[in-house]
């Protein structure tokens, strides 16, 4: 056991120094994941007895599952721009990032969080015993484990969540080297940052943001979500029911751009807070040609008052004209 500690100590401290791709062999890999694998299982365990309660409840673990789910847009995002400035050692391993995360669609909990204190050590590295952020394994069917208490610094940051998703899944593709994944998640971060708009409407000290994820280079793809006390929700599949196209038609996408906050309508008893869009909705035919409509989205938010202390969301409306 020590002499395999020893080991595991002089291999990461080999590869974690180096900015160029190191791919680690199968019987690295093997052995890397023997003490990762002995690890969570002990935090798995824990987890299935109740030890560790609440796991995925806040708007820190939603929000970091919204980013894991939003990730094969980010990549793509990033592939399509010329701006992203991928060398082709890059986009080779962001490919092969896409299609690990693809062939893990059936995983059951992708990723698990825990505080510091439930860790007991685990998210300590091996060198300078400092925490990080994140933790994975050196195969697809390793969990992606957050360190919620580091992880509490980006709670509403979905952009940094996925560079923490990349360089972790680049992990599971057997990349040892952290410089290189640090550096190709920035790119995927910064790609959606610039990307990413979030409109705010504060009532009581309390944050209604709706965030949208819109590019020219994946226009067919919005996604739209909203956070309010603690809860964030996909607002997509909502407006995937309000969209209609003719009777020999699918729909394909939509696009949402110049979002605007309405004026609210309030009085003594509830609020409505409204949010509009211009949405480009893209229709195919059973030839595969796609039309284009030009409408508009009403978004409506409907609140007990807001000038209570404590607002709450009763109902969304969306409307599309």
């Amino acid at each position: 056991m020590k002499n395999t500690a020893i080991l595991i100590l002089l291999l990461i401290s080999n590869i974690s120094l180096s900015a160029e791709l190191v791919r680690l062999s199968l019987p690295e890999r093997e052995l890397l994941n023997v003490k990762f694998e002995r690890e969570a299982a002990q935090i798995m365990a824990r987890l299935g007895s109740g030890d560790i309660v609440g796991n995925g409840g806040g708007l820190l673990e939603q929000n970091f599952m919204s980013a894991y789910y939003s990730l094969q847009t980010a990549i793509q995002n990033c592939l399509d721009n010329y701006e992203c400035g991928l060398s082709s050692e890059e986009i080779l391993l962001l490919k092969e990032i896409n299609s690990l995360y693809i062939e893990k669609v059936s995983q059951n909990r992708p990723i698990v969080f825990l505080s510091e204190k439930n860790a007991e050590g685990f998210f300590l590295t091996e060198d300078d015993q400092t925490s990080r952020v994140a933790k994975t394994g050196f195969t697809k069917d390793s969990t992606i484990f957050v360190n919620l208490d580091i992880a509490e610094a980006i709670v509403d940051d979905i952009p940094a969540m996925l560079g923490i998703i990349v360089h972790e899944l680049g992990h599971q593709a057997g990349i040892a080297n952290h410089s290189l994944l640090d550096q190709l998640g920035a790119k995927v971060r910064n790609q959606w940052s610039s990307n990413w708009k979030v409109l705010r409407f504060i009532m009581n000290k309390h944050n209604l943001d709706v965030r949208l994820f819109s590019s020219e280079f994946n226009y067919i793809n919005s996604k739209i979500s909203y956070s309010f006390r603690g809860k964030a929700k996909s607002l997509n599949n909502d407006i995937y029911e309000e969209i209609k196209c003719l009777e020999n038609e699918i729909v394909y996408g939509f696009n949402l751009s110049n979002g605007h906050w309405r004026r609210p309508i309030q009085n003594d008893w509830n609020s409505k807070i409204g949010i509009d869009y211009w949405i480009d909705i893209y229709c195919q035919d059973t030839e595969g040609n796609i039309r284009t409509e030009q409408r508009d989205l009403d978004i409506t938010f409907k609140f007990n008052s807001f000038r209570r202390r404590n607002p709450f969301l009763r109902s969304i409306k969306i409307d599309i004209k």
